[in-house]
């Protein structure tokens, strides 16, 4: 694989690569097992800034990277189209790879017109992740994002669905996948967030940064970010069946455990926000019994908290 790959892509400690024939043809070669390769003597270049970790109080360790691009010599990707592409659809390999479906159909979405230049790579790239990208686009953001939107990724999923729209709704269709497969991963973000206690960014956090030494800046600043990131990466995060809400017997709700109260000794979840409603039926009626589901903070930024759950 390694040695196809004319083109790198870095995402921390994941590499991903492509080839370019003579005639132009770009290949996506995939996922590069093994140690980082030797990219000496390579043309170096930073990924779009269209994502940046440094939009975000929190992101999990495989998105929380700097994207780097790496061309070997003699290698031309000086189109436009190819060299807007490969500077992109770095953070989308990434997203994919992480499993986060709402982040990579809204990179996606971001930069639709990029991506469907080569649509064929966009799909390949997508695949695995199409039915879980679909599902968070249309029922899980508040801004809907209709399959017309978004044809690439609504086209690869219906086949992946088995969806026929003279038989069943998308709805439905949605309902017979996750009964059909119960290791599906989604990436769902909370609605409600401002009418619950807590708090992703409280004061005592930033209180950290008051022990910077200017005798090492650098080296403080990188424990202190180290020390925040794994202190996020802990909460207990939990996502569960409210079906004694009275307002909708098909809740689901999320706690996040307390900040304040956890540095403080104290342990505890408190409410953070639910699934929002559209989304929280499908689950619930394709699943009545789960009641529970394994779920993980995803990242905190950008006004949203984005959590990862197990169906």
């Amino acid at each position: 694989m390694e040695n196809n790959a004319q083109i790198l892509i870095e995402c921390g400690p994941a590499w991903f690569g492509f080839s370019k024939s003579r005639t132009g043809q770009l290949d996506y070669v995939g996922k590069l097992a093994g140690p980082a390769p030797d990219v000496d003597g390579w043309q170096h270049l930073s990924g779009s800034a269209y994502f940046s970790p440094s939009f975000y109080t929190y992101l999990s360790d495989g998105l929380n990277t700097t994207v780097r691009l790496h061309v070997a010599d003699g290698v031309d990707v000086s189109d436009a189209d190819c060299y807007g592409y490969l500077l992109h659809v770095g953070a989308l390999l990434a997203a994919v790879d992480a499993k986060d479906s709402l982040l990579a159909g809204s990179l996606y979405l971001r930069r639709r017109s990029t991506f469907e230049k080569f649509s064929q790579l966009s799909q390949f790239i997508m695949e695995p992740l199409c039915v879980e990208i679909l599902f968070s686009l249309c029922y899980g953001r508040m801004q809907d994002a209709s399959p017309s939107d978004i044809p690439l990724v609504f086209n690869m999923a219906r086949d992946k669905l088995g969806f026929d729209p003279s038989r069943e709704s998308l709805e439905q269709a949605f309902m017979r996948w996750f009964k059909d497969n119960p290791c599906t991963t989604l990436t769902l973000p909370l609605v409600g967030t401002r009418y619950h206690d807590w708090d992703c960014e409280p004061e005592v956090l930033d209180r950290l940064c008051d022990n910077l030494s200017v005798d090492d800046l650098v080296g403080h600043a990188a424990k202190i970010r180290r020390a925040k990131h794994d202190f996020y990466a802990s909460l207990e995060t939990t996502v569960q069946a409210e079906p004694y809400n009275p307002h909708d017997r098909n809740a689901i709700i999320v706690c996040i455990e307390d900040i304040r109260s956890k540095i403080s000794g104290n342990p505890g979840v408190v409410k953070a926000g639910y699934i929002r409603a559209l989304a929280a039926k499908v689950l619930r009626e394709s699943r009545p019994k789960k009641m529970a589901y394994t779920s993980r903070l995803a990242r905190i930024g950008g006004g949203e908290i984005v959590v990862q759950l197990d169906m």
